[in-house]
């Protein structure tokens, strides 16, 4: 094969044309009907004939088979059979004559390494029920030029820069000193134009010479299949630089030979699933699709393979630091192989084959504390006498471990203890919640560094309030969770809760016909705080006639304007205590035996919150007297219950009530419950209340309200009567007449703990 005709062929690329009768046809622009035929073409191009860059078709090498073009015309009716790309599969085609084409290459108007090759064969019979085998000859269907230039050094030593700059119609290539070994290509016919370009080193000056020669002037040179190669050289000249065309040479480049089968291309491993050089695998996970999958121009010969695999199995360590040969596979190797579930391919003379470790996904497991295991799969494959590559190619599994947490519910954290949950299935980011569930120890941090195991109840007691401590998962021994911080609740102290600030004050003034008295009594009231409110009385309600600018005018009474709250010195510990009273002095009463609106007669009332109160200018009605509390006061932790002391002294049959609840940021009730008492109590006695808690553990608590009443009764109900009520102010006592009943005494509330 001498270098003037190197001669490839497309004959290799259908010398296999046994053409079969599998009937598939690819996408393709079918105009011409089949007619019920049985026979057809089968094209074989042969497979992957990869292009190289080179100068010249022959140093290109061999067109992809696949990027081949076929068209396949009825010759008595012109109508398309097939325009699209190469297939292997059968194409039917009723009886009678055809023109074959196929053609490689976009055959642009200009392009480097753009070799444009075409074949056609036309008067091809396909007889009713057979198939037809024909050999299509591809020849260059376009033409090229390449440079060459003389004595480089001289050009080196003149230019700093310089190119031939080719041009056919609006597009140009140019071929500078680091592409001499390309070649420019251009549609066949077309006479382009050739222009040499460079900067003179000396100087810098540009230097453009358009080339003058009666050959490239010859539509001849640039035909189909011709290749034209300019030789220039150059020489210094006073005034620069003289160029000359030494040679123009043209040789014909057409593709006639047999491609010998060891030129077919090497076998070809496609990777993890067609593509993937390594795949992840997450311990514990169902097993993943892992197929290794490999293909050949010819039937494969034989596969060589070896493993590298860091995990520490022994099943998988025993594969290590050994070569494995397909077609020498001994009993042995063969045992250790299936011991890792791994599923070999098989010599059966086609061209394809995979390894399947798809099952031995599922048993991979990463090393110490979880740390990833790279195993790695050594693979070669050898067709048409030729390996895959001289070295084998590199895949790899890498196992990862899995990612997941656990968690307290809100509802199980206390101050002094939580209860940790067990690991739920959507706590699993990656890996599979049977698993490791099945092999879960669950641990317990004071400073997430020293860790100890939870007992069986996962309960942790003994704990410090508004603590935060730590706790995690820990798979297989050495495989830990993310880490999450679990803070115990505060203990929170009820503001005020000894009843020991207190403000009073004295407010207009009772009616006194002596407008010479010089000292008429005033109305008092009293709030349980010194700044700022976080308890409250319904005090605002039962005074709420109480403002006159003289006694002697005033229409302020002791039977419609009183305190329902006061505090006292009668007291449990401390100072003061609360008094609580039933009250019938309502604004609008008109007479000082009995009340004249049951909105008036309400208990005293003490808790945490705010009161709003609502008049109706001087009517005196229920849609226009009466006041709303406003629950709750801000609080974030979980108390158990409620400890207070009291005495109760009830007028005729009443019974004192009290009341607690815990309310999330949505006013949701999370645990509450009521205590009510008609027992006389004259001693401060101890009273406990348990907050019931509801069996949602999600929810968080936001607000707490505590309340207290004199009676559980109101309006008409309410047990009352004209009595003479003594009231502290400051260190001094005061007697007035008005209309009450049942007095309960509080004192020293806390909040318990207990949990």
């Amino acid at each position: 094969m001498n270098g003037k005709d190197r001669t490839y062929s497309t004959t290799t690329f259908l010398k296999a044309l046994c053409l079969g009768l599998v009937a598939v046809l690819l996408a393709a622009c079918q105009a011409e009907p089949w007619e019920g035929a049985e026979g057809g073409f089968r094209i074989g191009l042969g497979e992957d004939l990869s292009v190289v860059t080179r100068s010249t078709p022959a140093e290109l090498g061999k067109p992809e088979a696949g990027r081949f073009s076929l068209k396949i015309v009825k010759e008595s009716t012109g109508g398309t059979l097939y325009e699209g790309g190469y297939t292997e599969k059968t194409i039917p085609a009723a009886a009678g004559l055809y023109t074959v084409s196929a053609a490689y290459g976009s055959n642009p108007v200009l392009g480097l390494d753009s070799p444009y090759y075409r074949g056609e064969e036309t008067g091809v019979e396909v007889t009713e029920g057979q198939t037809t085998s024909i050999a299509l000859t591809c020849k260059v269907a376009n033409a090229l030029t390449s440079v060459v230039y003389n004595e480089p050094e001289k050009f080196d030593a003149l230019f700093s820069s310089y190119g031939l700059t080719v041009a056919a119609g609006s597009s140009s290539v140019t071929i500078g000193k680091d592409q001499t070994a390309k070649s420019v290509y251009y549609r066949a016919g077309t006479v382009p134009t050739f222009r040499f370009s460079g900067t003179l080193k000396d100087n810098g000056q540009a230097v453009s010479l358009t080339l003058e020669d009666e050959r490239l002037k010859d539509a001849a040179t640039f035909a189909a299949a011709k290749h034209c190669i300019l030789t220039l050289a150059v020489k210094p000249a006073t005034s620069g630089v003289i160029l000359t065309v030494e040679k123009v040479e043209v040789e014909n480049v057409s593709i006639s030979e047999t491609i010998p089968v060891d030129w077919l291309p090497a076998p070809k491993i496609s990777g993890f699933n067609n593509g993937e050089n390594s795949l992840t695998y997450t311990e514990t996970s169902n097993a993943i699709p892992a197929q290794l999958q490999y293909t050949g121009s010819l039937a494969i010969q034989d596969v060589e393979f070896s493993f590298n695999f860091q995990d520490t199995q022994e099943k998988f360590q025993a594969l290590n630091n050994k070569t494995f040969t397909l077609s020498q596979l001994t009993e042995e190797e063969r045992t250790l192989l299936n011991a890792a579930s791994i599923i070999l391919p098989s010599l059966d003379g086609t061209n394809s084959g995979q390894f399947d470790f798809t099952a031995m996904t599922s048993n991979l497991q990463t090393l110490a504390n979880g740390a990833d295991a790279i195993n790695t799969i050594n693979l070669r494959v050898k067709a048409n006498n030729r390996w895959s590559s001289e070295t084998p190619a590199s895949y790899q599994i890498i196992t990862t471990k899995p990612v997941f947490q656990v968690s307290v519910y809100p509802g199980n954290i206390w101050t002094k203890e939580f209860t940790m949950s067990a690991l739920m299935e959507e706590q699993v980011e990656s890996g599979n919640f049977s698993k490791l569930s099945a092999d879960m120890a669950y641990q317990f941090s004071t400073d997430g560094k020293e860790w100890t195991n939870f007992g069986e109840d996962l309960h942790k007691a003994d704990l410090t309030p508004g603590t935060t401590y730590y706790i995690r998962g820990l798979y297989r021994g050495d495989i830990a969770s993310k880490v999450v911080e679990v803070k115990t609740y505060p203990i929170i102290e009820l503001e005020n809760g000894n009843m020991e600030s207190w403000t009073e004050e004295e407010r207009g003034y009772y009616y006194n016909a002596n407008i010479f008295d010089r000292n008429p009594a005033k109305l008092r009231v009293y709030y349980p705080w010194k700044a700022s409110s976080y308890w409250n009385t319904n005090n605002d309600f039962t005074t709420r006639n109480r403002d006159a600018s003289t006694a002697a005018f005033s229409i302020v009474y002791r039977y419609n304007s009183f305190p329902a709250v006061s505090y006292t010195k009668d007291v449990h510990a401390g100072t003061y205590a609360a008094e609580l009273r039933n009250t019938a002095a309502g604004r609008g009463n008109t007479s000082s035996n009995s009340s004249s609106y049951d909105f008036n007669n309400v208990p005293g009332e003490l808790f945490l919150g705010d009161i709003t109160v609502t008049t109706g200018g001087t009517s005196a009605s229920p849609s226009d007297d009466h006041y709303d509390i406003t629950p709750g006061r801000a609080f974030a932790s979980r108390p158990t219950s409620l400890k207070f002391f009291y005495k109760y002294a009830p007028y005729t049959t009443d019974s004192w009530k009290a009341y607690i609840a815990l309310y999330d940021e949505t006013d949701r009730i999370i645990a509450e419950n009521t205590v009510t008492n008609g027992d006389a109590v004259s001693s401060y006695t101890e009273a406990t209340i348990e907050f019931n808690y509801i069996e949602d553990t999600d929810i968080v608590p936001a607000k707490i309200y505590v309340y207290f009443a004199s009676s559980i009764h109101s309006g008409s109900s309410l047990p009352y009567h004209k009595t003479n009520v003594t009231t502290w102010y400051d260190n001094s006592q005061r007697t007035d007449e008005t209309l009450s009943g049942s007095v309960l005494t509080i004192d020293d509330i806390s909040l318990i703990y207990d949990k």
